[in-house]
């Protein structure tokens, strides 16, 4: 099938998806005055509706090591190299995501991240920084399972970029663990992930999301990994440095980079025919 085909006809599937679970999400927000209670079901809500999307972007998930009590939850911390990550971590259970206001206020996507029961933080301004803590701490305090992309921004994937550590404060002393899950990305079209494929699949940079998303959904198939790492404890405010650093570390150990071109290839050349 002709690339351009294929991602129209995904992009269709996909669009419906997506309208449908705006919908649903809008009902949750009308019918439930109890925001706590309409988290609840913003969550399930967004993780059924995103393993369709992953279907409808031909993207098969492994899952590694997961831990068996459905019960227990934890504030998550993943490597992040773009809008696939959102969906394989909603997939595997329900779960909120820590995000920008700045994302907030992208047209679109601005509104699934409101529907998504979304956590905001502003990136721009620390002043509000306990007060955004607190809220996170709560959720987690109630229940839920908290995503949190502590690299601050997705990457081009040929590293992960240090955490910062001032938002996983709000594990600390709750007795709530701190899980690392890697996120791997190994096969497009049954070809090894490389530099080739990256800019298919990732997205990052100043990138805008309608391109992004077609180049995601004219390829033909891709393979990911989600491996949950050893969780962690964070018992005070003046562990976090080291419970940040031992994330890192055991996410980086695990983590695949995207291999830099040899100098002979273009940066950023696209492949032609995928």
């Amino acid at each position: 099938m002709l690339p351009t085909l294929r991602a129209a006809i995904k992009l269709v599937l996909f669009l419906f998806i997506v309208l449908s679970f705006i919908l649903t999400s809008l009902v949750w927000k009308l019918v439930i005055r109890n925001i706590s209670k309409r988290r609840w079901f913003y969550t399930r809500t967004l993780s059924f509706y995103c393993r369709l999307c992953l279907w409808a972007a031909s993207t098969k998930v492994r899952v590694l090591n997961l831990p068996k009590n459905n019960e227990q939850h934890a504030l998550i911390v993943s490597n992040h190299v773009g809008m696939l990550d959102i969906l394989i971590l909603a997939s595997i259970r329900p779960t909120l995501f820590i995000t920008s206001f700045e994302l907030k206020e992208s047209p679109g996507v601005g509104l699934l991240t409101e529907m998504g029961g979304c956590l905001y933080v502003e990136r721009r301004n620390r002043a509000n920084i306990t007060l955004e803590i607190h809220s996170i701490r709560q959720a987690l305090e109630q229940g839920y399972n908290v995503v949190l992309f502590p690299e601050a921004t997705a990457t081009n994937g040929e590293r992960v970029i240090p955490f910062k550590k001032s938002l996983m404060t709000a594990a600390a002393g709750t007795g709530i663990p701190i899980q690392p899950v890697v996120l791997n990305y190994r096969k497009v079209n049954g070809e090894p992930m490389s530099h080739k494929w990256r800019d298919y699949v990732f997205w990052y940079g100043d990138q805008t999301f309608p391109p992004a998303l077609w180049r995601l959904l004219s390829v033909g198939s891709v393979e990911a990994e989600a491996e949950f790492l050893k969780p962690v404890i964070c018992h005070t405010h003046e562990d976090r440095r080291m419970v940040a650093q031992h994330a890192y570390d055991e996410i980086v150990a695990k983590y695949t980079p995207i291999l830099a071109p040899h100098p002979e290839v273009l940066e950023g050349c696209i492949p032609t025919e995928v």
